[in-house]
């Protein structure tokens, strides 16, 4: 009973200290996970790349049609990166270049990685896009590696689950002390387990907390280079057409971007107000 409540207490725990994890490894995790985030990063989008439903191949007239949309991403994407180190000088000590690659997914979405690789899924090119709204997209995906996002994330997961390494063998140990010897393999496994769990969720925890800040973040500095290449603002927002029916959380995510930048055109609030890098 008194290992059960001293876990029960150790998972509360780390669930309480997870939004304060975020902040040290905003501080402090940058400097000291760079290199490992990048190559963690790639890894994490190669296995959730496993997972999306590929679209059918093309057949015809729609493989050529695939391959301007690939090539427009990639003029596009070419102009951002350089609106990107203008706007941003000192970006390109850390993110020598970027890299725009579309992939054969089906779902419409952006992902990218901590060392400047822009993914476009396939889906994008199913909502017709007008040069301002896909040049919006591909910023917004900018504004996650510009704003060290993924650096962020990868430091709170590291620095939780060192947390849970701490307190659950300290927990073992008190537990081992008043249980019969017997039972030291079955404890051990437990808490391994338990650690694991509570590390997990705890960074999910943190970094779903984060995720607003740093989408707001993404906005602005999407906002940014958009600004910089003397886009009409306006037209982005009639430029990304309204989903209808279910959404995913990228949909929904950019659906709220657009009223935060119809808001800030009504409010005449936009500004070169760069982000830190």
């Amino acid at each position: 009973m008194l290992e059960v409540l001293l876990k029960s207490l150790a998972i509360l725990i780390m669930l309480t200290l997870s939004p304060f994890a975020l902040g040290i490894a905003n501080a402090e995790g940058n400097a000291l996970t760079r290199n490992v985030s990048a190559v963690y990063s790639d890894m994490d989008m190669r296995m959730s790349l496993a997972t999306k439903p590929n679209v059918a191949p093309c057949i015809e007239g729609e493989c050529v049609e695939r391959q301007q949309f690939n090539a427009h991403v990639q003029a596009l994407g070419e102009k951002l990166a350089i609106a990107a180190y203008s706007v941003y000088p000192e970006l390109q000590k850390r993110i020598p270049h970027f890299k725009f690659d579309v992939v054969e997914k089906a779902a419409a979405a952006t992902t990218s990685t901590a060392n400047g690789r822009i993914v476009v899924f396939r889906g994008i090119q199913e909502l017709a896009l007008s040069d301002e709204a896909l040049s919006y997209v591909l910023s917004r995906e900018m504004g996650h590696v510009i704003g060290q996002h993924h650096h962020q994330n990868i430091a709170t997961k590291l620095m939780i689950t060192a947390i849970a390494s701490i307190v659950f063998p300290a927990l073992a140990i008190i537990s081992a002390s008043s249980t019969a010897a017997q039972a030291s393999t079955a404890t051990t496994a437990i808490t391994s387990a338990a650690s694991s769990l509570t590390s997990f969720v705890g960074s999910e925890v943190a970094i779903k907390k984060a995720k607003p800040t740093q989408l707001a973040e993404s906005d602005n500095i999407a906002l940014n280079l958009m600004v910089y290449q003397g886009y009409d603002m306006r037209m982005v927002a009639e430029g990304i057409p309204e989903v209808s029916g279910s959404q995913t959380a990228w949909l929904k995510d950019l659906e709220l971007s657009v009223t935060n930048l119809e808001n800030a055109m009504h409010n005449q609030s936009i500004d070169l107000a760069q982000a830190p890098i």
